[in-house]
């Protein structure tokens, strides 16, 4: 069993290292150093689930400090029903890395029965801030990569939200321009190349289901059916509408691309609730990714170019 006991990060390593040979952590390369940085802290924070054991991550940029911003795909590429899994977008929330590391899993081994759904999940897309010693909600340039989105609302907004209604707060600074940070790009990249029908993000510690994209009060904006569509995921969810921020994820692909965008807030980042969590929450997770939506897009995905550019915001 790959969870049964604590020291299975260790054999993961410790076979990696004999395939190896002899190298030491300087000679080993990014992914493989992401593993060992990635497994050490799991093991530290007494969770039994491996980061690296049997997945196959892909890379699909670097972080500041250099460090892999990682992703698993599952499922079938080619199908219609397609969801985008971000998580620990925050360093300092711990419980998101948690259940999306149990999620990886979960696919991996049903993997054969997703004959009509594809998953993607990006479990670690802060690791600079997770890594840091103390964890820090920014990453290592202290920006909130979830409010450096290019938002049409960014240049007007975000900063005087920032200093006005959270007090300059160093925790939430937004950038000092939008896209500016790697683990945006990261996302906005993920975003264009999945074009995904459906996004989740897994967040802590506020303690509610958030949904942001089509609704009936949007209706003018998207097409009615589509709209209506989205509408039944939030009802079937039981999500609210909370509000948005400049540079925030549900903005930019909830609000503006027309992605219906959910975020989950576990309701503490306390990991030794972790494995609660993911009992309590798992069954949720999985309705939304069997749940179809159907795809908008047709170059209607303002701010932009579905081939690959950004074409402005």
């Amino acid at each position: 069993m790959r969870r049964s006991i604590n020291w299975i990060n260790f054999l993961a390593l410790f076979f990696v290292s004999l395939a190896q040979g002899s190298k030491s952590p300087s000679d080993l390369g990014p992914l493989e150093k992401w593993c060992h940085e990635v497994g050490d802290s799991v093991s530290a924070l007494k969770w039994t689930v491996s980061s690296c054991n049997g997945i196959q991550w892909q890379v699909g940029g670097t972080s500041v400090q250099g460090r892999p911003l990682v992703y698993a795909e599952f499922g079938n590429p080619k199908a219609q029903n397609s969801t985008l899994i971000f998580a620990t977008v925050h360093g300092d929330e711990v419980t998101p890395l948690y259940l999306a590391l149990e999620l990886v899993y979960w696919l991996k081994e049903r993997e054969k029965e997703l004959v009509n759904t594809r998953v993607v999940v990006a479990p670690l897309v802060n690791p600079d801030g997770f890594l840091h010693k103390p964890r820090t909600r920014m990453n290592a340039r202290g920006v909130d990569v979830n409010r450096n989105f290019t938002t049409g609302d960014w240049s007007k907004k975000a900063l005087l939200a920032w200093r006005k209604r959270f007090k300059s707060d160093p925790r939430r600074f937004p950038g000092n321009e939008p896209s500016s940070e790697p683990e945006t790009k990261f996302q906005e990249d993920l975003i264009r190349k999945i074009r995904p029908t459906k996004i989740l993000s897994v967040h802590s510690p506020l303690n509610f289901l958030d949904y942001d994209g089509p609704s009936q009060l949007t209706l003018e904006k998207f097409p009615t059916d589509y709209a209506k569509s989205c509408e039944k995921l939030k009802k079937a969810l039981n999500a609210i509408s909370g509000g948005f921020f400049p540079g925030s994820l549900g903005n930019y692909a909830g609000r503006e691309l027309g992605i219906p965008t959910v975020t989950l807030e576990l309701p503490s980042a306390d990991p030794k609730k972790a494995a609660v969590y993911w009992k309590k929450f798992s069954l949720g997770i999985h309705k939304m990714i069997q749940f179809s939506v159907p795809k908008y897009e047709s170059g209607k995905w303002e701010g932009v170019d579905v081939s690959g550019g950004r074409s402005g915001g």
